[in-house]
């Protein structure tokens, strides 16, 4: 007689989910669908291993159909009852910027460390509508406008109250962190292209084209918030 085993699929993974899933470091399908499993259940790895093959199968379907969201980048969403900004790279402190640097030397453990760096409460904003789409239980502001950085304040970056806020985020969703941290990165990369056509005296076409290739590598990570919210700036705003 078949073992019953009941598995509500949530309609997104969270940060924690995805770290539980990547904690698998061999080759084999059956061993990475044993963690997939076991990430989104919350059942033990070892009672995951006594399901029958063909429910196995069934439960496979369930977790593609989750796994298939495109990353995402928004720079305004309300989440868990709490609007939150982006933390554009541009006005970053110090402080933030070394821990960010820190996590991301190992980001598969830290990813919900990154995520309370890069999404933090709004404090302030000047959206005179601010509409949102609701996908995926989630309010992700809409419209477009030139700069959204422009148009709000989020809280000043305090490590401590990132560590009070941090186990919280390992229940954001992976797919808006993740395009999240392809922005962050591209802008990085953007930064240090600028800096480095300074220095080897580069001429504005060969820096101009490298930047092309850097904006061309970022668009298909951000998915649907370049469309729904912001009209993406040229690579001159960054610099």
């Amino acid at each position: 007689m078949e073992k019953s085993f009941e598995l509500t699929i949530p309609e997104y993974l969270t940060v924690q989910q995805y770290m539980t899933m990547n904690e698998y470091r061999g080759d084999s399908l059956a061993g990475k669908m044993l963690y997939s499993i076991s990430a989104l259940s919350g059942k033990d790895i070892e009672d995951v291993k006594k399901l029958p093959v063909s429910t196995i199968h069934e439960i496979s379907k369930d977790i593609q159909s989750v796994a298939s969201h495109n990353n995402e980048f928004y720079t305004v969403i309300e989440w868990e009852g709490t609007l939150y900004g982006y933390a554009h790279i541009k006005q970053s402190s110090l402080g933030e910027y070394i821990d960010l640097e820190n996590f991301c030397k190992n980001p598969e453990r830290h990813l919900h460390k990154i995520a309370a760096i890069l999404y933090r409460p709004i404090t302030e904003n000047r959206f005179k509508n601010l509409k949102y789409t609701v996908k995926q239980s989630l309010k992700m502001a809409k419209g477009k406008v030139e700069n959204p950085f422009d148009y709000y304040d989020i809280e000043v970056y305090d490590s401590n109250k990132r560590k009070t806020r941090e186990e919280l985020f390992r229940h954001f969703p992976i797919h808006i962190l993740l395009g999240a941290m392809a922005f962050f990165l591209t802008n990085a990369n953007l930064y240090l292209n600028h800096i480095v056509s300074l220095e080897k005296n580069f001429s504005q076409m060969t820096r101009m084209r490298l930047e092309k290739k850097i904006m061309e590598s970022l668009l298909p990570s951000i998915g649907d918030g370049s469309r729904l919210f912001t009209t993406f700036p040229s690579p001159g705003y960054y610099q």
